[in-house]
């Protein structure tokens, strides 16, 4: 019997507007190692959650490991989920943006891979409510992983959890080993004489471009036949016990206290941060304007703009937060400006929306760009 059974959720993802140069560095750092390992070690397997956005990307910068990742697909060794197209935080959205979001994911998805093994779904930054879930399983997905505070029970892996009302399944990480390295804290476990079963789901730029494992933990692992790696949906069909459950709404980044207050989502949406406040009240006026000028003879590229200005990114980056140990602080003035020209372009797009609806749109961006490099420069690049 194999001591510790591991199942390994990966997602990838890169904003629609990132540099080539980023892009590039983190293909050759992170993704192009995590699939020669895959290739080296056909034992290993993984279930990975890549945006549409980040697909598009490599197929153009790096269509090389787009065509690896292909055919580990097709040997099953590595199993796809759904997720939103830009990476946008779901329950911040209405329910029309949400499955919008979802199916220009899709569309991207089935252009080079099949959509019959696509059964679960990843909610960008764990980022949970049960009116999103109802697009979800709207949409035909059967189950997703979240982190553990969205549960207010204790997590046990020996059990199947269904969402009452739903029926949809739902696998739980564990955080503490998920915001560690998971690979060195396995190496440890390993020596151990006690069997268990470890749930990790985690950014896949941690393997090689945010961590380097120069002592080759995800390596020796491999090698150690006490070791089973499964994908998700392996270890969803080896559960013989159901539980049906209540879920609150949190992210992956959640605390106790966020939860407790009713603010799960404070790295996107934080009452106190102005900048939040400005960029939401943006995507708002972006929101009402595009769906009133559907007419538009330029509609499909405000319609392309605002998809891309969802992502979660540009109110990630205006947090001003340190998450956890491998994530950078959350402040870049440059990626909140990348996302709120995406929603002022959508406005500025429109050829029918008023002089009045473009100037409140433009006063809008220009309060977020002062607002943004202000605090740059008083508070965070002093000398």
């Amino acid at each position: 019997m194999k001591k510790i059974n591991w199942v390994n959720f990966i997602h990838i993802y890169q904003p629609p507007w990132q540099q080539r140069g980023v892009i590039e560095q983190i293909a050759s750092e992170s993704y192009e190692y995590l699939f020669k390992l895959l290739k080296k070690y056909p034992r290993f397997r993984v279930t990975l959650n890549i945006s549409g956005s980040l697909i598009e990307q490599l197929a153009n910068i790096r269509p090389d490991l787009l065509k690896k990742l292909q055919s580990l697909v097709k040997k099953r060794q590595v199993e796809l989920t759904g997720t939103a197209k830009y990476h946008a935080l779901l329950p911040l959205l209405s329910a029309k943006e949400i499955q919008r979001q979802i199916e220009l994911n899709q569309d991207v998805l089935k252009n080079y891979f099949s959509l019959s093994q696509v059964k679960g779904f990843y909610f960008p930054e764990m980022a949970f409510s049960i009116e999103a879930a109802r697009v979800v399983k709207k949409l035909g997905f059967r189950w997703f992983i979240l982190d553990p505070i969205t549960y207010s029970g204790r997590v046990d892996n020996d059990v199947l959890y269904i969402i009452k009302k739903l029926g949809l399944q739902v696998v739980f990480r564990d955080r503490k080993i998920s915001k560690s390295y998971p690979a060195e804290v396995i190496f440890h476990k390993l020596k151990k004489n006690k069997v268990e079963t470890i749930i990790t789901a985690t950014d896949g730029e941690i393997y090689g471009h945010f961590h380097e494992d120069w002592q080759g933990h995800l390596e020796r692992i491999l090698q150690n036949q006490d070791l089973n790696v499964l994908t998700i949906g392996e270890y969803l069909k080896i559960l013989r016990k159901n539980k049906l459950i209540d879920l609150q709404s949190a992210s992956w980044e959640s605390s106790r206290a966020e939860v407790k207050r009713k603010v799960p989502f404070v790295l996107w949406n934080d009452p106190k941060n102005k900048i939040h406040s400005l960029l939401w009240a943006l995507v708002n006026l972006a929101s009402s304007l595009v769906n009133k000028y559907s007419k538009d003879k330029n509609h499909f590229w405000a319609r392309r703009h605002l998809d891309r200005g969802l992502s979660s990114c540009t109110f990630w980056w205006a947090s001003s937060k340190k998450p956890s140990v491998f994530a950078p602080f959350t402040w870049n003035p440059d990626m909140i400006d990348n996302g709120s020209e995406e929603l002022i372009r959508s406005i500025r797009s429109l050829d029918k929306a008023s002089v009045g609806e473009k100037i409140k749109a433009e006063k809008l961006y220009i309060e977020i760009k002062k607002n943004t490099w202000l605090t740059h420069w008083r508070k965070y690049n002093r000398k």
